[in-house]
C-alpha cells in the first residue's frame, strides 16, 4: 500500500514539474540537424498591475551545432509595452535575455499574449508566447 502511495506521489511531483517547466518554441534553424535552436519563455502567466512593470527571462537554447546569431522581436497587444534588453543574441552571449513588460494605466484587465519571434541568420524562425495577466491598480 505505501509503495503505491509513493509511486502516486512521485507521479504527481513529475506532473507538476513538467507542467510548471518552461514554455518552448518549436525547433528553429535547420531541422533534422544539430544546427537548431529553441526560444524559451515562462510557462506560467506573469501578473502585472495596470501602470506597473515586470521583467521576465527569455532563453535562446542552442543545439551543439548551432553557431548563428538569433534576432529576437517582441509584439505586444494594445496597452502593453515591451523591451528586450538584447535584440540579437550571438553564440558567445549568455542564453538568457530580459523582457521588460509595462502595462499602461488603462490597459484592459485579463489575459494577454506577447509574441516573441527568434530569427536565425539562416533557417527557420520560431515563435513563443508570453502570457501576461493584467490586474487592477489598487
Amino acid at each position: 500500500m505505501s509503495k503505491n502511495l509513493l509511486v502516486l506521489a512521485a507521479s504527481a511531483a513529475l506532473a507538476l514539474t513538467v507542467g510548471i517547466g518552461c514554455n518552448k518554441s518549436s525547433e528553429g534553424g535547420i531541422s533534422g540537424t544539430p544546427n537548431t535552436f529553441k526560444v524559451g519563455a515562462p510557462a506560467m502567466a506573469t501578473t502585472i498591475k495596470q501602470g506597473d512593470k515586470q521583467t521576465v527571462s527569455i532563453t535562446v537554447d542552442r543545439d551543439s551545432g548551432f553557431q548563428q546569431s538569433v534576432k529576437l522581436d517582441a509584439q505586444a497587444p494594445k496597452g502593453l509595452k515591451v523591451d528586450i534588453d538584447k535584440s540579437t543574441v550571438k553564440p558567445s552571449d549568455a542564453k538568457e535575455v530580459s523582457l521588460s513588460i509595462t502595462a499602461d494605466k488603462d490597459c484592459a484587465l485579463g489575459d494577454h499574449m506577447i509574441k516573441i519571434t527568434g530569427k536565425p541568420d539562416t533557417g527557420n524562425a520560431v515563435t513563443v508566447d508570453v502570457k501576461v495577466t493584467v490586474a487592477a491598480m489598487k
